[in-house]
């Protein structure tokens, strides 16, 4: 028989793993829960909508020329390594129907103010050639509506600007789904 002293417990390996896993769950909530408070455009709540996620809208190119765009938002989530303090807050991509071929775009930038209501995206197309080309997007944002102000860059064959950029156009986006983002100009 084993002797213990006196106000000594045997170690309880249940009591730990459950101490253990308890850590760990709050942990990730407090590192989400930060994020959040940093970034409530993101969190999508029962009767209020994230900004972040899958849009779509008709976009006008010129007279007698929409186009179908749609695209999709993406944050920064939070993670274990140091975040990036330069890096956009919002991330994603658009693809504009042009006739039977796509033009895609990669997004980037930041919420221009706390609850994500306003925001300016930077463009870059991954099309090559001659044509016009989405600007930057600066967009308001209020639950399942966007309103989004534009302007078309024209480029030439050899990928030169032509001329100045058209004037600023303004479109209106709603709230869509991944099926729909996939389907997009099929």
């Amino acid at each position: 028989m084993v002797v213990r002293p006196p106000g000594r417990r045997r170690p309880n390996r249940t009591r730990f793993v459950v101490m253990l896993v308890g850590l760990v769950v709050v942990g990730t909530g407090i590192v989400y829960g930060i994020h959040w408070l940093g970034h409530p455009w993101a969190l999508a709540l029962p009767g209020k909508p994230a900004l972040t996620g899958y849009w779509q809208g008709d976009v006008p190119y010129g007279s007698g020329d929409e186009r179908h765009i749609v695209l999709h938002l993406t944050d920064d989530p939070p993670s274990a390594h140091d975040r990036c303090t330069t890096c956009p807050a919002l991330s994603g991509t658009a693809t504009v129907c042009a006739g039977d071929r796509a033009e895609r775009y990669e997004l980037w930038g930041n919420p221009l103010n706390y609850l994500g209501s306003r925001f300016s995206l930077h463009t870059r197309s991954e099309a090559e050639g001659p044509g016009p080309r989405l600007n930057e997007l600066h967009g308001e944002w209020e639950g399942d509506v966007m309103r989004v102000r534009t302007s078309l860059t024209r480029l030439d064959a050899a990928g030169a600007t032509v001329g100045s950029d058209s004037p600023p156009t303004t479109f209106e986006m709603s709230r869509a789904d991944e099926a729909a983002f996939d389907a997009a100009c099929r």
